[in-house]
């Protein structure tokens, strides 16, 4: 039996993040891959403090992003994880922590060269040790 795949899906809550998870069905068995979804709020600060509201509901949004990609993904071996921080950053972090074999990001909609892919996906794309895949709309 071979070993299966490990999967890194960030999600940022747009439909477009979504076509990440159309892609994953339609390319990968249930069978073949363990699928980490992966959603990341990046704080804004005012004078050095984060406003404790804004965790609370970013921590709530966030839940629901992940539990509509495991909706869509049902069947699948998937665990979810999110974080507070820089979006490309903590990507890279958690594919290195969890020894992940392929990053699925969906490139964006913006104009321009590194707006072509996105800026997150972009730095992804750089600092990734792992296969890259990047999911046209």
């Amino acid at each position: 039996m071979k070993a299966k795949r490990k999967v890194l899906v960030p999600l940022d809550g747009t439909e477009r993040s979504m076509h990440s998870l159309d892609f994953i069905k339609k390319n990968f068995s249930e069978e073949d891959v363990d699928i980490v979804l992966m959603h990341v709020k990046e704080l804004i600060f005012i004078d050095g403090i984060s406003l404790s509201e804004e965790i609370k509901e970013a921590e709530i949004t966030g839940k629901k992003i992940l539990d509509r990609g495991e909706e869509i993904l049902e069947g699948y071996n998937i665990s979810k994880y999110f974080t507070f921080g820089y979006p490309g950053d903590e990507t890279i972090r958690k594919a290195e922590e969890d020894n992940i074999d392929i990053i699925i990001m969906t490139k964006s909609t913006k104009k321009g060269l590194t707006r072509m892919i996105g800026s997150v996906t972009a730095f992804v794309v750089k600092h990734a040790k792992c296969v890259v895949m990047i999911i046209p709309e």
